[in-house]
């Protein structure tokens, strides 16, 4: 798939308005294919207010459907859709979505989260501190973003596994958008210590450092997984490891391609994992290569269908002001 990569460039100038239905007639955004409940037509956009959520490449995500159902649940005129882009022109995008009064807010997933946050009008004290947006909501004519991705995986964490964080060493696989929400909420909760490791030990050791205030929290490079996995209490996938396009790969070892190879690294590696110890993916297939390997091995793994859930509550809550009882039932509904 082929993204327009400027806007307003030699070769192509911005004319008339700027609108939702000209980021797809100029290629801007696609629709995906894959979450379910995603249908939209660009070509036939009404007056319903429009929530998006943009990611760079097409997966199964649940928040469009679970946002919809309580549309459709409340008779409120709007509608959810994941859209495809190139984070690169997050800012051209960002810009079209604050002029055209259609959008109400959304969010921002795989590509965005940790790029989108620059262009919005304001940040939450929740994504200022943490440097990555899921949740954008239009309040007063400005965008403004939030994060609930760690409260999410936190709470879809315990709800499975209650008591599964103090006291157990925490290893984080991979330094994006959702990383350092994630490591935050956990630092909150009385790890032993939570060791961060990503192919660029840098960003690990920035997110190291600003949760170091509340938890011993170290970063590492690749290579070192297979040792840190020794008397691991929780490991977290954050990476795009073990799900399409990756689906060869494992987050348990560095992606080089060479699949044989890193395939190889990989079960040297899961050979250390205690057998008690809890494997979770952020991913929302149903069963990630990371998370297969996990089972095969004995441990005991948790879906990132549970953070899509207990993150998409809080934010509805957000963008639309509702507060019912009945969200989390509509939402889980949705994604049955």
């Amino acid at each position: 798939m082929v993204f327009k990569k400027l806007f307003g460039g030699d070769n192509e100038r911005w004319k008339g308005p700027k609108t939702i239905k000209k980021l797809f007639e100029k290629e801007f955004l696609h629709v995906a294919a894959q979450p379910k409940d995603n249908a939209l037509d660009p070509k036939s956009i009404g007056n319903k207010k429009l929530y998006f959520f943009p990611i760079d490449h097409d997966y199964p995500g649940g928040s469009a459907a679970m946002h919809n159902a309580v549309f459709k649940a409340y008779g409120m005129p709007k509608q959810a859709a994941f859209v495809i882009g190139d984070p690169a022109n997050v800012g051209t995008i960002v810009d079209v979505l604050k002029e055209d009064p259609l959008y109400d807010g959304g969010g921002a997933g795989s590509g965005f989260k940790d790029k989108i946050g620059p262009h919005l009008d304001r940040l939450d004290q929740s994504a200022e501190a943490i440097g990555s947006v899921n949740v954008i909501s239009r309040e007063s004519g400005k965008l403004v973003g939030y994060n609930t991705d760690g409260i999410g995986f936190v709470l879809g964490l315990l709800h499975e596994y209650p008591n599964c964080i103090e006291g157990q060493k925490i290893l984080i696989l991979g330094a994006g958008g959702t990383a350092l929400p994630i490591a935050y909420e956990m630092s909150q909760r009385n790890p032993s210590e939570i060791v961060i490791s990503n192919r660029t030990v840098s960003k690990a050791e920035g997110i190291a450092k600003l949760i170091a205030p509340f938890t011993n929290a170290r970063a590492i490079g690749e290579d070192g997984i297979g040792e840190e996995l020794d008397g691991v209490g929780v490991v977290v996938n954050t990476s795009n490891k073990g799900a399409q396009p990756n689906e060869k790969f494992s987050a348990f070892a560095p992606m080089t391609g060479d699949v044989e190879g890193d395939m190889a690294v990989t079960m040297a590696n899961i050979a250390r994992l205690p057998k008690e110890a809890i494997v979770a993916d952020i991913l929302l297939e149903p069963l990630t290569t990371t998370m297969r390997l996990a089972q095969d091995n004995g441990n005991r793994t948790h879906s990132g269908r549970f953070m899509n859930l207990f993150q998409a509550v809080p934010a509805f809550k957000i963008m639309n002001k509702l507060q019912d009882e009945n969200l989390q039932t509509l939402m889980t509904g949705a994604l049955d």
